[in-house]
């Protein structure tokens, strides 16, 4: 699953990224793994390359999207259940196996 993205991509945002297109996408909108992977960039580029600029409109949908995010996700994972965990678990070991 990992390897298709390339040597060095495997960071915690890459793969909450990948989590989230490949296993929990009944849980999270496309729109909310492109603004995870938007935020990710943004991350990437304050970090290493301090002379790039973040737009302030794209730090203020962050700063308003961040929170909301983080109450959904809190959610999710306290409204799943020992049978939902299980499932998802299997579809990662299968991916997993795929890939192999």
């Amino acid at each position: 699953m990992l390897s298709s993205r390339g040597s060095g991509w495997c960071e915690n945002h890459a793969c909450t990224i990948l989590l989230m297109e490949r296993l929990l996408s009944d849980y999270f909108a496309p729109a909310e793994a492109i603004l995870v992977e938007k935020a990710r960039g943004a991350r990437v580029d304050a970090q290493y390359y301090v002379s790039r600029e973040i737009p302030d409109l794209f730090c203020e949908e962050l700063i308003r999207a961040a929170p909301r995010f983080l109450v959904k996700c809190t959610g999710i994972v306290d409204g799943m259940s020992e049978k939902a965990i299980g499932a998802l678990r299997g579809r990662l070991t299968e991916a997993l196996r795929e890939e192999g």
